[in-house]
């Protein structure tokens, strides 16, 4: 490999490498059980910085992992969390802080359109905005509609309760 290569890097598992900004509008406890939910199938994904890092660690430990050098590198996640302000609409990729700025770009992957609102009735009435089409909308309350426009069911409810890994709440 030349000199100029980065050296292979693990950095560890999302829930470790991201903590949700404080905000003093929605409950927060609440909010991280929302963006715990919506990470749910990468929150043991361990990050690297290269592919070869990445294949490393998999090989050692049989995890899940995901490089850096895979993403398009001009990727970054948007900075004003706020889709909408009455009723509040929040982009999840906004609601969290990376533990270091080159973990940013993952942060677009983890949650895709996701949006966080407060309340089942909220949900609903982004859904049917121009902002709500294609975007996974979670009501703080419980209720989650499909970026489809599909709600309903057990798999579509998350509670505050929530089991398994969560992210840090800033200080």
């Amino acid at each position: 490999a030349p000199a100029s290569a980065p050296a292979g890097r693990v950095f560890g598992p999302v829930h470790e490498l991201f903590t949700v900004n404080l905000r003093d509008d929605v409950n927060m406890e609440v909010l991280d059980s929302a963006l715990s939910y919506v990470a749910r199938p990468k929150m043991e994904t361990i990050l690297a910085n290269t592919a070869s890092a990445a294949e490393a660690e998999n090989e050692t430990t049989g995890a899940k992992v995901w490089p850096l050098e895979y993403l398009p590198s001009k990727t970054a996640p948007p900075v004003n969390p706020v889709v909408e302000s009455a009723p509040l609409a929040l982009r999840a990729s906004a609601l969290l802080a990376p533990a270091s700025p080159e973990y940013a770009p993952f942060l677009p992957y983890i949650f895709g359109k996701t949006v966080i609102v407060r309340t089942k009735e909220d949900a609903h009435t982004f859904r049917r905005s121009s902002k709500g089409k294609g975007v996974k909308i979670v009501a703080l309350d419980g209720e989650v509609i499909d970026a489809d426009g599909a709600f309903g069911g057990p798999s579509r409810v998350f509670t505050a309760q929530q089991q398994g890994a969560r992210f840090a709440i800033g200080a």
